[in-house]
């Protein structure tokens, strides 16, 4: 009886330390699946995001397609100094239409889409010489800076992106890890077990 009595003692304490490890594990794990689900969802929005602003618009004649950003009007607006007058002559649109394709309230139609490409795809000088040596007054200065300011948020946005995937690639390990203890806990418990039963046997 007294052995019994000693045995029942000694599993109760080793029971106990088990069950309070168990249950620190369990809520370590619960709060990484919490932080891991918030990064998941904060990666998500930054690649919708960065999709919405990347958008295909319609094909060209010649059936390859073209890509069509409000942000890359913008920022190819700024890169060359212009105002959207100067820049909407250049695209054969009106200055109102560049303004709603920068604010994405419109997309340009497949010829002036096709114009805006072309565009794209000359130098500085020799667009400069097209549109009469008319560049940057104020509003060429504001677009830079709102050029810049385009470029600055692109790179904090990636940054951001890049961060959320590693804070998701981190909270992976963490779980890993906690599996691993959690399953090293059992392997005590069982031991402990084994420890109680041969002692009532004796």
């Amino acid at each position: 009886m007294e052995i019994r009595r000693l045995a029942r003692k000694e599993m109760k304490e080793a029971v106990r330390e088990l069950k309070r490890q168990v249950a620190a594990i369990r809520r370590r794990l619960a709060s990484t699946k919490k932080r891991m689900s918030d990064v998941e969802k904060t990666a998500r929005r930054a690649v919708s995001s960065r999709g919405a602003a990347a958008a295909r618009e319609d094909s060209r004649d010649d059936g390859t397609q073209i890509r069509f950003s409000p942000r890359w009007v913008k920022v190819h607006r700024a890169k060359l100094g212009m105002s959207r007058r100067v820049y909407a002559k250049l695209v054969g649109v009106s200055p109102q239409t560049i303004l709603l394709w920068e604010s994405g309230k419109a997309r340009p139609r497949r010829s002036a889409l096709a114009t805006w490409r072309s565009i794209r795809g000359k130098g500085i000088r020799e667009l400069k010489a097209a549109a009469g040596g008319e560049t940057r007054g104020r509003r060429g200065r504001r677009a830079k800076v709102a050029g810049r300011a385009a470029a600055r948020k692109r790179t904090v946005r990636r940054g951001a992106a890049r961060g959320a995937r590693k804070a998701v690639r981190r909270g992976r390990r963490r779980i890993a890890r906690t599996r691993v203890q959690a399953r090293r806990t059992r392997v005590v418990r069982r031991a402990v077990r084994r420890r109680v039963r041969r002692a009532k046997r004796k």
